[in-house]
């Protein structure tokens, strides 16, 4: 989405606000509406959401701010927003709720664009983000955009040349979302992107993953992505019978194959944790849903037999357990960048190849 010579990555809507600014919302009104109610409040959050934006101004001054958020006790949710120079961390800035943040982005002397000039041609384009291309990128919050002064000088929003060649869709639970990442964009949606050198657009849904028909045809009718993945049933498991999941699932993963049948979808099981077969001593009733909608998400695969269907076992990301945060359910920081690093490998050998 462009507003104003900017662009807002991951961004669908920018709603007006009472407080002022301009909220960044992942999924459009209409979307959000058909959501459980949790659904409607973590639908709001700008996750991922990036403001971009190339000048040549040597003084800069972003204003944003940030609604307050009410997440879940277990999970980590500093208010922070990250700056990159195209691939190259910056800073990061904590927000207050409610305040409105100045991000002053100062070059003085050109000391920085110096820098950047004197790297070879092949670090400078590596066919990523330009180093040009600033990236002001929001976590589990509500982030407002008010202004960007540049002081005179043009703005404008990045070439296609200067960002990733392709995008990498993700849709699913809190994990996706990033729920226990201590830093949003090390989430392993984001840091499997990172690492295929794909432009990341993250449509996790904290504790409500529920695979809505209004949730499939907007997937379906979405053709901003090159591969898509699908993280289904941890969040289902509670609410929903083998039947409903089956049903739900298969609706929106035949959606999305008639769509886009020559693009890679892959359906992801799910990850192991506390209640897993593989990790706890007695059975119970989440144990046994777990397993049943695993092998409906194989037998999805098995059924359809489409050369761009890919199915990824979870157990084949999270291999070490100890990466898990305390709560037994999510990854924290460790388990989210193996994650990631074997959700990209796989996807390079089996999927991208």
């Amino acid at each position: 989405m462009i507003h104003n010579n900017v662009e807002f990555h991951n961004t669908m809507d920018l709603d007006p606000v009472s407080v002022g600014g301009l909220a960044l919302r992942r999924f459009p009104a209409d979307v959000r509406r058909s959501l459980s109610p949790l659904g409607q409040l973590v639908a709001q959050e700008s996750t991922g959401c990036e403001v971009r934006f190339v000048t040549d101004a040597e003084n800069i001054r972003v204003s944003v701010s940030a609604l307050p958020c009410a997440l879940a006790p277990h999970e980590v949710h500093h208010l922070d927003v990250v700056v990159f120079r195209g691939p190259f961390y910056h800073s990061v800035t904590r927000m207050e709720p409610g305040r409105m943040q100045h991000l002053h982005l100062t070059d003085i002397g050109g000391m920085m664009k110096q820098a950047f000039q004197a790297l070879k041609p092949t670090v400078q384009n590596a066919g990523y983000f330009d180093h040009n291309v600033w990236r002001i990128y929001f976590g589990r919050y509500t982030a407002l955009f008010h202004e960007i002064e540049t002081y005179g000088h043009p703005i404008r929003p990045p070439a296609a040349e200067e960002k990733p060649r392709s995008r990498m869709l993700s849709y699913g639970s809190s994990i996706t979302h990033g729920a226990c990442a201590t830093m949003n964009h090390m989430c392993y949606a984001q840091q499997a992107a990172r690492w295929l050198r794909m432009d990341a657009l993250n449509l996790g849904l904290s504790g409500s993953c529920r695979c809505e028909p209004e949730m499939a045809t907007f997937l379906a009718n979405r053709d901003d992505w090159d591969v898509i993945t699908l993280e289904l049933g941890i969040n289902m498991r509670g609410e929903f019978s083998k039947d409903e999941f089956r049903e739900r699932t298969s609706r929106l993963i035949e959606s999305i194959l008639k769509s886009h049948p020559d693009k890679p979808i892959v359906l992801i099981t799910i990850f192991p944790n506390g209640q897993s077969t593989r990790n706890a001593v007695k059975t119970c009733d989440a144990q046994t849903r777990e397993n049943e909608f695993n092998d409906v998400l194989r037998h999805h695969a098995e059924r359809l037999q489409h050369p761009n269907l890919h199915l990824v076992e979870g157990t084949d990301m999270l291999t070490d357990y100890d990466g898990m945060h305390r709560d037994l359910i999510h990854p924290g920081d460790y388990g989210h960048t193996q994650m990631g690093v074997n959700l990209a490998r796989i996807l390079q050998e089996r999927v991208l190849s």
